[in-house]
Order: C-alpha cells, then structure tokens, then sequence
C-alpha cells in the first residue's frame, strides 16, 4: 500500500465540507474524462469487487485531523462524575472539529487535555445572500431581482495568544489522503492525481459551482512515509462502509446520508429518487484484526450500475492505543 496527501486550494465559500463518497464521484468523472467511460467503469468495477484496494479520505483542512469527539467525550466521562464540569469538557471538544495531526497520539492518551488544546478549526455554519434574475423578465427594461439564501459553511482555525485571547482565522488550504495498491488501474488514477496537481486543475466537490461555490483547485500532491499497514488502530477519516473490522473493540458513530446522482453538465439531480445510507463517520476509533485493506467496501449504486458504486472505503490514519484505552 501506497499513502498520498493531495494539497487543494479554497477558491470560495463551499455548502459543506466534502466527503469521500463525494470526492470519489467527482475523480471518477475526472478518470472517465482522462482514460474513457470503459476504463472508469473497470476501475468502479474493480473496486466494488475488491480486486484492487483504492481509499480516499474526506477533505480536510491541511496539516489537521478528525477529531475523535465520543472516544473522548466518553473516557471523560468515565473520570467526571460532576454534572456542570462535564458539560464543559464536552462543549469544548464539540467545537474542536479539528486537531493537528501531531497533537492526536497526546491527545488519545490524555483525553483531558482536549479541552486545552489549540489551535483548532471548528466549522461554522452560515449562510449566504444571494439573488437571481428571473430569466421570463430578460425582455423588458427592469429586471426582477430575488433574493435568497444559500447555506454554506466555514472553517476557521482557532488560535491563542499568550493573554488567552482567541483569534480566528479562515482554512483556505485543504486536503486528502489517497490510499492505493501497485495495480494499473490504481497506477492511472495516482497518474490522474499528478497531472491534476501538476496543472494546478479545478475540481468542483459540490453544488452551485456556476456561482463559485464548492470550487477546489489542485496544489501538489506527495507521499507519505510509512504504510501503517502493522497497525490495528485506526482513526476513520471517511465515509465508511464497514466490511471486517471489530465492532465490539472499536468507538464508532454512524453517520446516514442521502445520496444523489451529480451530472457535471447539469449539476444535482433534484427530482431523482431519495436514497438513504449510513456510514461510519470520521473521527470514529476503527480496530482492524484483519489489515487495513479488509476494513471497508464499496456496493453497487442504485444509479447507472454499469459504473456507479457507493463509494465506501474510507481512509484510515494508524494510531497506537493499547487494548484497554478504547
């Protein structure tokens, strides 16, 4: 197994933050673009069957982490039994979305110091005025405007200074982990993944991109050292669908998601049916018995089955906890 961080760069405001499913979906057209719809439909085949092994993350704010809230809201919990002082333990990890990646050992061991830990990003949600011309008005001197609004979200990182004054600064660098074996077809998506970074090429992970929204632009991409194929500890980063891991051993949270057919010509199909899935969400503490390419599974989507797949080996960063910490 290789492991790749791919850099992106925030063109503007975005509606969420994108997950792996998502971001699976937008490469797969980026694939069937670069190598042809027969090529792409190998590579979905392939991965659905297990054949090759092929993981992405969600995308995430460079140089961060999902936070793993329930493993530490409930050890916690475990040493605090006064109400008011665990009401604030546990509001201050609920806005730390993020930790820094060379916080997460001490903060696995040390549960408490969560509630101390800067900087952070945490995720705000807002939303956007905006206005539309009605397009029935085009023939007359005025215009009709009207106004609504569009729900977005921002990342902000949380720092402090030395008199314990917070300041907030916007994420406009991203990124995410690709994880992939030494078959062509996961060698043509790596290569897929290079030319994009090398020509700095856009890619939208989201709705509304006519308006500027949901746009990421490809920065660099690198590898990472080590496998952490020796572990058995996983932090989940992903959407995943889960195929053999142990459940009784690790911290999970589900997390159900309505999924939708995207066409890069027409955007969101809104009147395709409503279908609903749910994964396990990122910041859960996965323990795998069997190795990590054994952890998740993508199935067939109920959308062109010829190619479609959800979408569901999520990557998973390798930690080291002992047995009795989870």
């Amino acid at each position: 197994m290789r492991n790749y961080k791919v850099i992106l760069k925030l063109t503007g405001p975005i509606t969420q933050v994108p997950d792996s499913q998502k971001l699976f979906g937008a490469l797969m057209y980026m694939f069937a673009e670069k190598y042809g719809d027969e090529r792409a439909a190998d590579l979905a085949s392939a991965v659905r069957n297990k054949e090759i092994h092929l993981a992405l993350s969600n995308i995430m704010p460079e140089g961060y982490l999902p936070a793993p809230k329930d493993y530490l809201m409930d050890h916690i919990s475990k040493k605090n039994n006064r109400a008011e002082a665990l009401k604030k333990k546990h509001a201050a990890i609920k806005i730390r979305s993020y930790i820094k990646s060379q916080e997460l050992e001490h903060v696995l061991a040390e549960p408490e110091s969560s509630e101390f830990l800067f900087p952070y990003v945490t995720q705000l949600d807002l939303q956007q005025l905006r206005a539309s011309i009605d397009s029935v008005c085009y023939d007359i001197p005025e215009l009709d405007t009207r106004l609504y609004s569009v729900p977005t979200v921002v990342l902000s990182e949380v720092s402090q200074d030395k008199k314990g004054r917070e300041h907030y600064r916007p994420v406009d660098t991203y990124c995410y982990f690709l994880q992939v074996d030494d078959s062509s077809l996961c060698s043509d998506f790596l290569g897929m993944t290079e030319d994009a970074a090398a020509d700095q090429k856009m890619i939208i992970l989201g709705k509304r991109a006519s308006q500027g929204l949901n746009l990421f632009q490809f920065m660099e991409i690198a590898e990472q050292k080590g496998s952490g194929a020796e572990a058995a500890f996983y932090l989940n980063t992903g959407m995943l669908l889960p195929d053999s891991i142990d459940f009784k051993a690790s911290s999970i949270k589900l997390f159900t998601s309505q999924r939708r057919p995207f066409e890069m010509t027409g955007g969101w199909r809104e009147n395709a049916p409503k279908y609903y899935i749910s994964f396990i969400e990122q910041g859960s503490i996965i323990v795998v018995r069997e190795g990590v390419g054994h952890a998740g599974k993508s199935i067939e989507s109920p959308f062109r089955q010829n190619r479609d797949i959800v979408f569901g080996n999520a990557f998973l960063y390798p930690i080291y906890l002992s047995e009795r910490q989870v």
